[in-house]
């Protein structure tokens, strides 16, 4: 008798839902391969998740949003623990992979093949057909969006409404707690149903231990069954894989599970992100951060190493960006509808590395470099000026060691010639990259030009741990597109074997 809770069998076993393991499960289920998909977080419809963003983080964010890098100032990695992954809890932007870095990847990595332009091209209009991808309209820029492009006109600054997977947006302003009306096209209400629909099998709440390994081949996973109120374990599971084993669990949780596996060289290694930091401001005039979309408007500022985005929070998470004390924050509080809130995402340069704890769970090292530091600080400061220059009252920075409250250009003048140190930014980051590299030289890479694991046969990884460098953009669209592209190679190179 089985001590498994359940076992099951498929060609191939995808280990994640986010942006990597749904678009795979896209490709290979429409190619005709039988998949177990599983994924480690529940599977949550839209009206089973709560509007008050605590229950929600609670439900769907991984530990509740205290996932963080190590060392003194530690900074948050946002990251989706619910099927769809982080596509369900974010705002849905969309940004092709940058030119840039395409040529590097092919330069330096040997990836000119998987990123092969007239490809890419394609795939890209399908997955923006399939999920609906347009400009953010006025109708749906919300107070928020609506002040940074005025901030902009004045400026002169490259600002632009957001590219999301929201045709249909009704700017509800719950993208983080999950779109209510299924506008936004994540992966739960898009890819994954798609796959379920021609026959992938989905079990949520089955956490990945490691891969099984037998002649050098991966045959297939085992891992816990979680509890749906305590996440913990309540038994154990066996998933065979006939053909192979996709693992998309993100750029923190792959390296884990390919660790546990016995998978060392490179895993683990050149872990990046694009921290980000917010401001807020108070401003004469009410902004509405309660309806519109979460982010409507962008400053996209690569070449200075930045973007800046709107950033429309909940009240309860809103309230923790206002300074003050008693009396004085109380007065601010009762104003909340008058503040409106703008984030930098940073490319930084620092690199990292995930290992594993005593239990088995990832650690992840990261160090922010003073050059990112500099760079944040930079883009902080035209924030404060954009704020100010479309009639704020009041800017937080948020900034450790600078007055709390700035009123003046002169302010914003003294902000920007103070040094700052790392510990005094707040940043978090939900952008992760690296840990499991694709590249052509297996001595500085872990994955092929294939995403097929260099000693491991039919192992692949298949999401943004195998890309060589950040991206300076929303990943999304880059993940989806080059493992669509991976995955539609992988069903072409089984059907010239078979």
């Amino acid at each position: 008798m089985s001590h498994f809770l359940f076992e099951d069998e498929a060609e191939h076993v995808i280990v994640g839902t986010g942006a990597g393991g749904a678009t795979a499960a896209r490709v290979l289920s429409d190619a005709g391969r039988s998949l177990v998909l599983l994924e480690e977080g529940p599977n949550l419809r839209p009206d089973q998740r709560p509007t008050d963003l605590l229950t929600g983080m609670a439900q769907a964010v991984r530990d509740m949003g205290s996932q963080t890098t190590t060392g003194a100032t530690p900074i948050p990695l946002l990251q989706g623990r619910l099927v769809g992954g982080s596509t369900a809890i974010n705002s849905g932007i969309i940004w092709r992979l940058p030119e840039d870095v395409i040529d590097h990847w092919s330069r330096e990595h040997g990836l000119g093949d998987l990123v092969e332009r007239a490809a890419l091209e394609r795939i890209y209009e399908v997955i923006e057909r399939e999920l609906e991808v347009a400009e953010t309209g006025e109708d749906v820029l919300g107070g928020n969006g609506h002040l940074m492009a005025r901030a902009c006109e004045k400026l002169g600054l490259p600002g632009k409404p957001i590219t999301r997977n929201a045709r249909r947006c009704q700017g509800r302003a719950h993208c983080l707690q999950g779109c209510p009306s299924e506008a936004r096209q994540s992966m739960d209400v898009s890819y994954i149903p798609m796959a379920v629909a021609r026959g992938a099998r989905l079990h949520a709440l089955s956490r990945v231990e490691r891969v099984l390994l037998e002649g050098g081949r991966a045959v297939g996973v085992e891992g816990d069954v979680l509890d749906a109120d305590t996440r913990r374990p309540r038994g154990r599971f066996r998933v065979r894989a006939t053909r192979g084993v996709i693992v998309a669990g993100g750029a923190v949780h792959t390296p884990a599970v390919l660790l546990r596996s016995g998978l060392r060289g490179l895993v683990g290694h050149r872990f990046q992100a694009h921290p980000g930091a917010a401001v807020s401001a108070r401003f004469p005039e009410p902004v509405g951060m309660g309806t519109g979309a979460t982010q409507g408007y962008e400053v996209p500022m690569r070449t200075d190493g930045f973007k800046i985005e709107s950033l429309s929070l909940p009240p309860e998470m809103l309230a923790t960006r206002i300074p003050g004390a008693g009396k004085a924050w109380q007065e601010r509080l009762s104003a909340l509808d008058y503040y409106g809130q703008w984030a930098v995402q940073v490319r930084m340069k620092a690199h990292g590395r995930v290992t594993l704890g005593w239990g088995g769970g990832p650690i992840v090292r990261y160090e922010p470099l003073d050059d990112d530091v500099a760079r944040a600080q930079k883009a902080i400061g035209i924030i404060c000026r954009m704020m100010l220059a479309v009639g704020a009252t009041e800017v937080h920075p948020g900034i450790g060691h600078v007055p709390e409250t700035l009123r003046t250009i002169a302010d914003v003048e003294a902000f920007e010639r103070t040094r700052l140190r790392r510990s005094d930014i707040h940043f978090m980051a939900s952008h992760l990259f690296g840990t499991a590299c694709a590249g052509s030289d297996p001595t500085r890479s872990v994955v092929g030009p294939d995403l097929q694991h260099h000693q491991v046969r039919d192992l692949h990884v298949m999401d943004a741990s195998v890309f060589p460098t950040n991206l300076g953009v929303n990943p999304q669209h880059s993940i989806m597109a080059v493992v669509y592209r991976a995955a539609e190679r992988l069903a072409q190179a089984e059907r010239r074997a078979a």
